[in-house]
């Protein structure tokens, strides 16, 4: 019986060394935890500052933009200064990271876009899409060009596709503004351009005005299919509605900007754009068949145009492999056309269709 009981404590006493070392792990799991859990990853913090900048700016209403495009911007800081947020020196992982960032408000309509901009030095820096997009401009072949004060893609295999609300587009440019330029690639019910009686040519063949057109009411109709959170990305911008002759060969857009329709949310690709996008020498005017040859918007299925012939009042330019004149009664899809935000972070992506950019 002794023996036995020798044996029981001897048990008793390892079982409560085991159990004596699993406490002791589990008390220096917490202190690790209570020490590292605020550190956060630059991408965790980037999310960070935008929720306490949204809570500053709903303490601080006043302070935020007034007027559509409008922009205000609040440091890290300062919200850190306000218990909004810890310091920035306390959230970083790496602790010799020395860090600045600020939250940049933009009024989009009645929408505002928090974007989040984090500065850690050689250790991290928030990437802008529209600057790893101009990183690597090309003078020859596929890629992105620099053509006046914008960034243009050109040729027939080119990494410019970008997913967006729920759905696939293609980078058309990088305005001088910096607001990203994007061509939805969905494909949707065929249109008329316009189907109104046509009073010169005593027929319904349609009237090439846009703005009496019925695209124009369709395109304006579109707007409610994005969701509250995307449309903070769409920057208003004026729609180049100028109308255009057949035989024109000056494609810098200073034609089809010659009439503009100003804040507007969507619109739809102009036919120069079609020309700037081929890389053939030959393509000088849009009806040119070597237009089609190295220019990927010639992959895009029928499509209308914003441009109308200057020389006729019922027709207008569509894509369609080609691009060309036809009455504005006849059909075709669209597909919209929207600025995005200059200010968005690049968040994944290498920009083929299989792996688009997508942002933040």
């Amino acid at each position: 019986m002794n023996f036995i009981k020798n044996i029981d404590r001897k048990l008793l006493k390892r079982f409560g060394i085991i159990i004596g070392i699993i406490v002791i792990l589990f008390i220096i799991l917490i202190i690790f935890l209570l020490i590292s859990g605020s550190r956060l990853s630059y991408k965790d913090i980037e999310s960070k500052m935008i929720s306490a900048a949204k809570e500053y700016y709903s303490d601080n209403t006043k302070e935020l933009p007034k007027t559509d495009n409008g922009v205000v911007s609040v440091s890290a800081d300062k919200l850190a200064e306000g218990k909004y947020m810890k310091s920035l020196d306390k959230l970083v992982k790496n602790k010799s990271a020395i860090c600045s960032g600020q939250v940049m408000v933009t009024k989009n309509g009645e929408h505002l876009l928090y974007s989040a901009t984090l500065n850690c030095g050689e250790n991290y820096e928030t990437k802008k899409l529209k600057d790893l997009l101009v990183e690597n401009v090309v003078e020859s072949g596929n890629g992105i060009y620099k053509i006046g004060e914008s960034y243009v893609f050109r040729g027939d295999n080119v990494n410019n596709y970008v997913s967006f609300a729920d759905k696939l587009w293609r980078i058309l440019r990088i305005n001088p503004d910096g607001t990203i330029r994007m061509i939805e690639t969905t494909k949707r019910d065929i249109v008329q351009w316009d189907n109104r009686y046509n009073s010169e040519k005593k027929d319904t063949v349609g009237i090439n005005d846009y703005n009496v057109s019925r695209i124009k009411d369709y395109i304006s109709e579109t707007y409610d299919e994005f969701d509250e959170s995307s449309k903070a990305y769409l920057m208003k911008y004026n729609l180049c509605i100028g109308k255009r002759s057949e035989n024109e060969t000056n494609n810098d857009g200073s034609i089809e900007c010659s009439q503009t329709l100003e804040n507007q949310d969507l619109g739809l690709i102009l036919v120069n754009e079609y020309v700037l996008a081929s890389l053939s020498d030959k393509c000088k005017a849009p009806e040119d068949r070597e237009c089609t040859n190295y220019n990927y918007l010639s992959d895009f299925n029928s499509m209308w145009t914003l441009t109308a012939d200057k020389n006729t009042s019922q027709k207008v330019y569509k894509i369609s492999d080609e691009a060309f004149l036809t009455n504005a009664a006849n059909y075709s899809q669209i597909k919209l056309v929207v600025h995005i935000n200059s200010q968005v972070n690049y968040v994944a992506g290498d920009g083929t269709e299989e792996n688009p950019y997508t942002f933040n």
